[in-house]
């Protein structure tokens, strides 16, 4: 609920009034900068979770890589996963990716399948296990897209905690 200030036509009473305005509006700047921050908190564990949740944890380097940051000078959090490989699991790969893209794959400019490989899939060299490998693609495990939908779910809760303190 907003504060109610009231105040009468003196100049002393509008100097007071102005005042707790200044005051009002540095307590609502404080309590902006602590929602995001804690949005941000919260999102690079849900996306940890996500990962987990989703399949896409195999030797925990994408989830290692999950991390974020809140920024006071630019008023902004920020939540990457720093794994190279990590905007593939995002939005899948190959037929499999086609099959089971991601929600966003259209509006992003993401193409599925760009090399003509087909159901014929191709062959990859991984560096862990110093073997090769065949793969047809991988289907999308969004884990990112799905953070953001699950903090826009509970932002409402956050903020009203935050805004009571």
């Amino acid at each position: 609920m907003p504060k109610k200030i009231t105040f009468g036509l003196s100049q002393r009473e509008i100097q007071s009034a102005i005042k707790e305005i200044e005051a009002y509006k540095q307590d609502l700047n404080r309590k902006c900068q602590l929602l995001v921050q804690a949005l941000t908190e919260q999102g690079i564990e849900i996306a940890k979770i996500n990962v987990r949740t989703l399949g896409a944890f195999y030797t925990g380097e994408l989830e290692s890589s999950i991390n974020g940051y809140y920024s006071p000078s630019l008023g902004t959090g920020i939540i990457y996963a720093g794994a190279w490989y990590a905007i593939y699991v995002e939005f899948g790969t190959g037929i499999r990716g086609s099959e089971a893209s991601h929600p966003l794959s259209g509006k992003t400019g993401w193409y599925y399948d760009v090399n003509n490989h087909g159901e014929s899939g191709w062959v990859y060299y991984n560096e862990n296990d110093n073997s090769y490998h065949w793969t047809d693609g991988m289907p999308s495990r969004p884990f990112m897209y799905d953070t953001v939908r699950e903090l826009d779910l509970i932002c409402g809760q956050i903020a009203k905690a935050v805004f009571k303190s």
